[in-house]
């Protein structure tokens, strides 16, 4: 064998193809609200607000030692405990302001004896959102309160996205027909009623339960995610696809949740995220209103109805409900905008 066969280059290693990483649907959804901080964020505050109202039995008995029905009438209307000091100190502060000149100099005192109430809270059994007209812990009761919010949140989604997403899938899928008049009639008819003073006579008449209240909210809160889903509907129903599967002889019903219903899945899922925070802002105004839920079990909004008149003498009252209804709702109005635009595959960032 000669020197240049020696010499002749071996031929390479065949390279195998890098290997092509195939991402699902849900696994891009995933990878965008990971990304999306301010999700994130949303998710964790909800969880946060939603493992503190599971918890609140615990958390009042053990942590904050006062239960949301026990009364003490030589408490009423007491600031919380950090701030008996400092309230009226922040008053004479306000009284200042209205005679024309503040006393910015005593803001000092004021964060002085709020600091010295702080420490001594930490140590000991203390009103730290002070305490109701029945003298009842205040944050004991929110932290319950938000039992009822969020179940009849939770309720009227389940109940208005059920009856919304299958009365437009019908009305949609059978379109110009007289299953989609009798469907458009009874919407046109419950929207032309004033939902307001209707809820009112309802629940002023039935004296409903956190259930009953949900049930009411859901039957009348389904026509717009119907409208919504019929629309779609239309143009979904000429592909191509759900033309094979008619030719096919797949029965409607199959064709409506197999095949339309698959497709609307992102419009459903937020609908149904955002009709949560409205549900739970409807019962706020209703109890708020006296026509709600009723003590002595508490809810965000009757908490709301019994601070009528007392803003100025115990804005705590208001404050603490508010400051939950406003995290709880915030939340989940931002979720509900970060999968809107997670489920949109047309967005990429």
């Amino acid at each position: 064998m000669t020197q240049e066969a020696l010499s002749w280059p071996l031929p390479e290693a065949k390279k195998e193809p890098p290997e092509v990483k195939v991402q699902t649907y849900w696994g891009m959804v995933a990878s965008k609200i990971w990304r999306d901080k301010i999700t994130v964020f949303a998710f964790l505050l909800l969880t946060f607000v939603i493992v503190i109202t599971l918890g609140a039995s615990w958390i009042g008995g053990n942590i904050l030692g006062f239960s949301p029905t026990d009364t003490n009438l030589r408490m009423r209307n007491a600031p919380p405990t950090w701030a008996e000091t400092a309230w009226p100190q922040f008053q004479a502060f306000t009284q200042t302001c209205q005679s024309g000149g503040c006393e910015w100099s005593m803001w000092g005192e004021i964060f002085n004896e709020s600091a010295s109430g702080l420490r001594d809270c930490l140590s000991g059994s203390c009103h730290w959102l002070g305490t109701d007209n029945a003298g009842r812990d205040v944050l004991t009761r929110a932290i319950h309160g938000g039992r009822i919010s969020l179940r009849i949140g939770l309720f009227v989604a389940v109940i208005s996205m059920s009856l919304g997403v299958i009365l437009g899938l019908i009305s949609g899928y059978y379109a110009a027909t007289l299953v989609d008049d009798l469907i458009n009639a009874v919407i046109m008819t419950l929207g032309s009623i004033p939902l307001l003073f209707l809820l009112i006579i309802l629940a002023t008449v039935f004296r409903p339960n956190a259930e009953g209240l949900a049930f009411i909210l859901g039957i009348f809160g389904w026509m717009g995610i119907s409208r919504l889903i019929r629309g779609q509907i239309f143009s979904l129903r000429e592909r191509d696809y759900i033309l094979a599967s008619r030719a096919l002889g797949t029965s409607a019903w199959r064709i409506m949740f197999r095949h339309l219903l698959p497709n609307l899945s992102s419009i459903v899922i937020v609908s149904a995220v955002f009709n949560v925070a409205g549900a739970i802002i409807a019962e706020a105004g209703l109890s708020y209103l006296g026509v709600g839920i009723g003590p002595p079990l508490p809810s965000w909004g009757n908490m709301m109805q019994g601070s009528l008149g007392n803003f100025t003498d115990a804005p705590w009252l208001v404050l603490a409900p508010g400051f939950f209804i406003f995290l709880t709702t915030l939340s989940i109005y931002l979720i509900g905008d970060g999968l809107r635009d997670a489920l949109d595959p047309w967005v990429k960032n």
